[in-house]
């Protein structure tokens, strides 16, 4: 069965500041603009012509490049045969150039208290969004804003919306909606995904995101974020050679569960486990050994209170994981202090990252330049503490709070959400592809950390050990197939068989330009 996202590798993922850059330098290299609007313009026909194999299509164009992309769309489709017709919102030229003498109706508005109620009619079998594409900072001008509410409006009588680019009204930087913003059905991308088709709100309103390659010259490094796939994690994942031992193939300890919450050291250590570590052990408090031995036999057990038993179980590991369950009462403080002394890899999560937030008994900072690379695995509600920030902060530019903690822990960070986020210093922005409502589910986080301390002790660097938890804990979810009635601990059964399976780059796609394919977000 194949994956999606398809894709050969990781996805250059451009905001849609650094997308106009690229724009430029790539004119300024050499390659046509009237070929790159040329190619993008085909490809919205040919997608159209998927989504709506008949019927007519609306059209709605801008002024910009944006528009001009729809305008070539209208008259390839017109070629085809199909019934097709421009609403041209503000100034396009009469006629248009593009058209390259093909008549196609043209409907100009630009009075936005004179939208007229019938330029999208609800018989329409597609509306293609030309209007604003990647150039929107703020709130779109009332002309524009009145083309959005009547696309919406489309889209509530039911007629699916094929946005160019970003759904007009997202900002393509942020993924913000500082106004009206077409809901779409499916997206698609111009060369690459644009961070604000795949960051919230945005992402709600793109539906399935589609990327086509339409004639850029190699990105390079040109951009800040990279949308991490199946094909991607396939690469980097660490492989077991053919003659080993369990302490080679990765030794990890959980440090974690006070008094009654051994299970969340258990579903660490279980996903550990079925991530490939060849060896667990488990450091909690002493209450919870008979659970945690029966549960899970496959784990020594260390109680939290025999501390030379606790250095030595740390220092015979590849990695540590220290924090699900742990609480934050009286001498977590020593605790805290002792698993950060040893220069082991560390994942640090949950009550261990509140700790660090209220400096108990150093805060964040400290963590700068460590002997042992470091994890930081927060929700918006830790990352806003560790910041000093509120969450509504936090939500309002995800990847700006993840740099942040990187720029002051000096470690790797994955903020938790849809997407999660991996950000670690020198390293692309990376955005997991691979997430559902489905995972919005207590001790999901424990699972994640107790796989990327798998990750981390089988020799992967952290930032990629992050990315590999996100991806194969997603996909093995999904490969439960319990939806919405998934709990935490069906996860760990299911990740060997997504380690398994084969995630090599798929040729099978409906069109030979396309690049990525991004179901919409459930």
């Amino acid at each position: 069965m194949p994956l999606r996202p398809w894709s050969r590798d990781a996805v250059p993922v451009a905001t849609g500041s650094e997308a106009s850059a690229f724009d430029r330098a790539a004119v300024e290299r050499g390659v046509p603009e009237r070929s790159l609007m040329e190619s993008a313009g085909r490809a919205a026909a040919d997608l159209a012509m998927r989504l709506a194999p008949e019927g007519p299509v609306i059209v709605v164009t801008g002024a910009g490049h944006n528009g001009g992309d729809g305008v070539v769309a209208a008259r390839t489709l017109a070629a085809r045969g199909r019934s097709v017709r421009i609403v041209a919102v503000g100034a396009r030229p009469d006629p248009d150039p593009l058209l390259h003498g093909w008549v196609v109706p043209v409907r100009r508005v630009d009075d936005p208290a004179d939208w007229p109620a019938d330029a999208i009619p609800g018989s329409a079998a597609l509306v293609i969004d030309a209007l604003l594409g990647t150039g929107l900072r703020g709130e779109p001008r009332p002309l524009q804003a009145a083309a959005i509410r009547a696309m919406v409006a489309a889209a509530e009588a039911g007629v699916p919306v094929l946005a160019l680019d970003v759904p007009s009204g997202v900002v393509a930087d942020t993924g913000a909606c500082p106004g009206p913003s077409v809901r779409a059905s499916a997206t698609l991308c111009f060369g690459w995904p644009k961070l604000g088709a795949l960051l919230e709100p945005g992402r709600a309103r793109a539906g399935r995101v589609v990327a086509a390659e339409i004639g850029f010259p190699p990105s390079d490094d040109a951009f800040g974020a990279c949308l991490l796939t199946p094909a991607w994690a396939a690469r980097v994942r660490p492989r077991r050679d053919p003659v080993t031992h369990k302490n080679r193939v990765g030794a990890v300890t959980v440090v974690g569960g006070g008094e009654g919450m051994a299970g969340a050291v258990i579903l660490a250590a279980r996903a550990a486990l079925r991530s490939g570590a060849g060896f667990v052990r488990i450091v909690s408090d002493a209450a919870n050994r008979e659970v945690a031995q029966t549960t899970l036999p496959d784990a020594p057990f260390v109680p939290l209170d025999s501390l030379d038993a606790v250095d030595d179980a740390i220092a015979r590991s590849g990695a540590v994981v220290f924090g699900p369950g742990l609480g934050t009462g009286e001498g977590r403080e020593t605790l805290v202090e002792r698993v950060l002394a040893h220069d082991r890899p560390a994942v640090i999560d949950a009550d261990a990252l509140n700790l660090l937030a209220e400096g108990r008994p150093f805060d964040v900072e400290s963590l700068i330049a460590p002997r042992a690379p470091r994890l930081l695995t927060p929700h918006p509600g830790e990352m806003a503490r560790l910041l000093g920030v509120s969450v509504a902060e936090v939500e309002a530019d995800r990847p700006d709070a993840a740099r942040r903690l990187v720029a002051r822990s000096g470690a790797t960070v994955v903020l938790k959400g849809t997407p999660s986020l991996v950000a670690s210093a020198g390293r692309p922005l990376g955005l997991s592809s691979l997430a559902s409502s489905d995972l919005a589910v207590a001790g999901m986080g424990d699972v994640l950390a107790g796989s990327a301390g798998a990750f981390l002790a089988q020799g992967a660097p952290a930032c990629d050990a992050a990315g590999l938890a996100l991806l194969y804990g997603a996909r093995a979810a999904h490969l439960t197939g319990l939806g919405a009635g998934l709990a935490a601990s069906d996860v760990p059964e299911a990740l060997p068989r997504a380690l398994g399976e084969d995630a090599a780059p798929h040729t099978d796609l409906p069109f030979p330009w396309l690049t990525l394919d991004l179901d919409a977000p459930r």
